[in-house]
């Protein structure tokens, strides 16, 4: 096992018999379909449809579902879902108690007891999240070796790699996350999303890029021949998240970051 934990997300429960139906005009993906033990990644939109939390919603029993969304948020969102409950039968509650972790490696391997482990519906590569009371105490790995991980695999992770009310899930690739059901029904946020989807209305996309030494710090800005195409987020070692411009990605040509060339990763 190779877990991490991951202290900047947390869970909010989310129990009654609307509990799904509650989050599916709420969320961008088809939550309905969830069985006991399955989990899904979406996001919550503003009614302009720009970003407010990733979450990865996880049914552990009928009637009974956890949301996975960033602490630094978690108040912010429990009242907006408070606000939307209406005559919904269901109850919120946050649960700082349980640890959520990360665990990379491809094997199963032995648990905590009493522990929720889910596959990563984002992508296998990124392994699976495990939810429980009981701290690990061993086959920990470093959080640079997860993020070094993450950034390759061009996974956004909540507000800090997307603005905060200022960004469209589009231009950040959720639509290759399995994070979107284009086919469902309405939900806040809808209208535009859908529309940037089917006029192919993004201006920008997330990408990994690789520079010599330390990539810099988040929102430097990315140059192509001496023009301003984009600004840098999240960052490990040499690798970061950049959100460029998509006609300086049909280039082909070299990105500079603080006079650094950095070119996109796994092109």
């Amino acid at each position: 096992m190779t877990a991490v934990l991951l202290a900047h997300r947390t869970l909010i429960q989310i129990q009654g018999p609307d509990a799904l139906s509650f989050l599916q005009g709420l969320t961008t993906n088809n939550v309905l379909a969830l069985m006991p033990g399955h989990c899904v990644y979406t996001a919550f939109l503003n009614p302009q449809g720009k970003f407010l939390n990733d979450a990865f919603v996880i049914m552990v029993a009928e009637n009974y579902v956890w949301l996975d969304v960033e602490l630094e948020h978690v108040s912010i969102l429990l009242q907006k879902l408070a606000i939307y409950k209406l005559r919904s039968q269901i109850t919120l509650m946050h649960l700082p108690e349980i640890l959520v972790y990360a665990d990379i490696s491809a094997e199963s391997a032995a648990e905590p007891k009493e522990s929720v482990i889910i596959i990563d519906p984002r992508t296998k590569s990124i392994g699976k999240r495990i939810y429980t009371k009981k701290p690990y105490t061993t086959a920990l790995i470093a959080m640079n070796e997860y993020e070094r991980l993450r950034i390759s695999l061009c996974l956004p992770d909540g507000t800090r790699d997307i603005p905060y009310e200022r960004g469209f899930i589009l231009e950040y690739g959720f639509e290759k996350l399995n994070a979107i059901d284009f086919q469902k029904g309405c939900y806040i946020g809808q209208e535009l999303t859908a529309r940037m989807y089917y006029r192919n209305l993004g201006k920008r996309q997330l990408v990994c890029l690789e520079c010599e030494g330390n990539a810099p710090v988040f929102g430097t800005e990315v140059k192509q021949n001496e023009i301003i195409v984009g600004t840098t987020r999240s960052h490990s070692g040499s690798l970061m998240l950049a959100h460029i411009k998509s006609e300086a990605l049909e280039n082909n040509e070299a990105f500079f970051i603080d006079e650094k060339i950095a070119r996109i990763k796994n092109k």
